[in-house]
This record gives structure tokens, C-alpha cells and sequence, in this order.
């Protein structure tokens, strides 16, 4: 139901209860699984706890000789799933060129017969600091059913419900440090006026020596 869209959430949100999960189930608490891994003082885990941030190549590979099943932990995605997660996707397409290609190769899958692929990516396209839509591809006004061009120059917020937006906001207004990937749920405006339930992923790119940020965004019908 559209109600259960109102609020979107970072994915760090996601990340940290499933790595509690996995530490108190395998070692039931969090001292003894700093104790076994090698982390001199368990706090250094409480960022990762409460969805703060998310562990980098060293904690990661902790956790991985820990017998901990990383892709599950990054997207909720068991490793053996054939369905890769809007996240993943984000993940290992961060440039224009990569996500044209893989927005290129899932309709070719699609059109070939391969339903697993359909509901990667139904929709791509990139947005400037400043949240106006640019370099458009076309997918995006398809997808949300407006005529060609029709969203060129226009603003994030001109398409997302207002109730919906004040998460995205915040979350666009914090102090970025590094690149990372969000996901949201939200209700985006379609070419005749209503709204639709989508999910999407928003990879935040932090230019260097800049407080800029440049924004790839992919999408996809929630439920898909």
C-alpha cells in the first residue's frame, strides 16, 4: 500500500540490524565476536551498529573470515539469489559508461527471455548538485510516462512526493565525506499527474578538493 511508502531509508539502515543478526547469532554478543575477529575495543563497532556508516576493506574482510556472508549483508540478497539487488547493481555500475552498459544489457536480457534480469533497472539518469536533472536518456520519462524530453532541466523534488522528499533531503544535506550508495522507497509523480511507488538507488559521488557532489540515480516499480 502507498502508505507504507511515506518514509524512505538509508541502506545503512538495513546493513547494521542484518550484521547484528549475524554477530549475535554466531557469538552472541558483541565482545565475543571483537575477541575473535581481533578488535582490541568492541566500541569501534557501535558506528556500524546503529547505521552510521558501513565497514570499509579491512572490516569486511573481517567479517568474511568470520564465515560471514557478505553479500547478504550488503543488500540482503543471499550470495546463491539469481536476483541482483538495485543496490548491487548500483555498486558495481558507479560510472556513466557502466550504467549505460548495464541498463544496455538487462533490456537485452529482458528482450531475450531472461526474466531474471528484469527487475535490476527499469530506469536511469543523473542529477547535478544543485538536483536538476541532466545528460537525460529518455529512460527516466518513459519509465514515469512523459513525453521526450519533457523532464530535461527539471528538479528531484518536482518528482518526488513532498512527504517522501524531506528524508531524500536530509539525506542529499548531510556532510558526505566519501562515495556511497542509498536506497529509498518513494512515490514519484508520472506523466499524468499521480503517483507511483518506486524504489531507487542514489549513488552520491564526492568530488575531490570539493564540497560538489554528483548524483547517479537507478529506478525501478516497487514490488518489482
Amino acid at each position: 500500500m502507498i502508505n507504507e511508502l511515506h518514509f524512505s531509508m538509508p541502506s545503512n539502515t538495513g546493513f547494521s540490524q542484518r550484521l547484528r543478526e549475524y554477530i549475535l547469532q554466531k557469538h552472541g554478543s558483541i565482545n565475543s565476536f571483537c575477541k575473535t575477529v581481533g578488535i582490541k575495543y568492541p566500541a569501534q563497532m557501535t558506528p556500524y551498529l546503529q547505521g552510521k556508516c558501513r565497514p570499509g576493506k579491512k572490516m569486511l574482510e573481517r567479517l568474511k573470515n568470520d564465515g560471514a556472508d557478505i553479500q547478504w549483508l550488503q543488500s540482503g540478497q543471499l550470495k546463491d539469489s539469481p536476483l541482483a539487488s538495485l543496490g548491487n547493481a548500483m555498486a558495481f555500475s558507479r560510472s556513466r559508461m557502466d550504467i549505460d552498459n548495464l541498463f544496455r544489457q538487462v533490456h537485452l536480457n529482458v528482450d531475450s527471455g531472461a526474466e531474471r534480469y528484469k527487475p535490476v533497472i527499469e530506469a536511469y539518469a543523473f542529477i547535478d548538485p544543485s538536483e536538476h536533472f541532466v545528460d537525460m536518456t529518455g529512460s527516466l520519462e518513459t519509465f514515469l510516462g512523459y513525453e521526450p524530453n519533457a523532464l530535461s532541466g527539471a528538479r528531484l523534488d518536482s518528482l518526488i512526493h513532498l512527504d517522501d522528499y524531506a528524508l531524500v533531503k536530509s539525506t542529499l544535506q548531510r556532510q558526505w565525506q566519501e562515495d556511497d550508495i542509498v536506497t529509498f522507497h518513494s512515490r514519484f509523480k508520472d506523466g499524468e499527474g499521480t503517483y507511483m511507488a518506486v524504489e531507487w538507488c542514489l549513488y552520491i559521488k564526492c568530488r575531490s578538493m570539493s564540497d560538489l557532489r554528483e548524483y547517479t540515480m537507478i529506478l525501478r516499480r516497487s514490488g518489482s
